[in-house]
């Protein structure tokens, strides 16, 4: 038996489900084959992990513990913030927002002055001279 045809039967050998002579087959490559059999043991691990995992049971008493401490904190005066600060809050987010939009059309303004003169590059010019050039030439015809 090859190492792949193994591999994939070896979820079937873990349960039991396979036939008895490929149960003998499979059972004699885990005993020459290292990795298969490394592979074996790397599921029988998970498979413990996660029963494991499924034994561990919640906490009866940690809704009741919560609550109770939500309870001392309203019993204690205790406010999440006040008025002025929950409506001081959005005023700076906003005013900040446009600060920097501000700042932004200011800096990309600055590029504008730096260029000196009216004057325009000839490539730059020259961009409309195709269609400049199609009109004359409907006009020739």
């Amino acid at each position: 038996m090859n190492c792949q045809l193994c591999q994939k039967k070896l979820d079937a050998y873990r349960d039991g489900k396979l036939p008895r002579d490929m149960m003998i087959q499979v059972e004699s490559h885990l005993k020459e084959c290292r990795t298969c059999a490394e592979i074996i043991k790397q599921l029988i691990l998970a498979d413990r992990v996660i029963e494991k995992e499924k034994e561990l049971s919640s906490d009866p008493f940690l809704a009741t513990r919560v609550m109770a401490c939500i309870d001392t904190l309203e019993n204690s005066g205790y406010k999440p913030s006040s008025l002025f600060i929950r409506t001081l809050k959005p005023v700076l987010i906003t005013a900040s927002m446009a600060a920097a939009i501000f700042m932004g059309i200011m800096i990309g303004n600055i590029s504008d002055s730096v260029v000196p003169g009216d004057t325009l590059p000839v490539e730059l010019a020259l961009i409309d001279d195709a269609t400049i050039e199609s009109v004359n030439i409907l006009s020739n015809e």
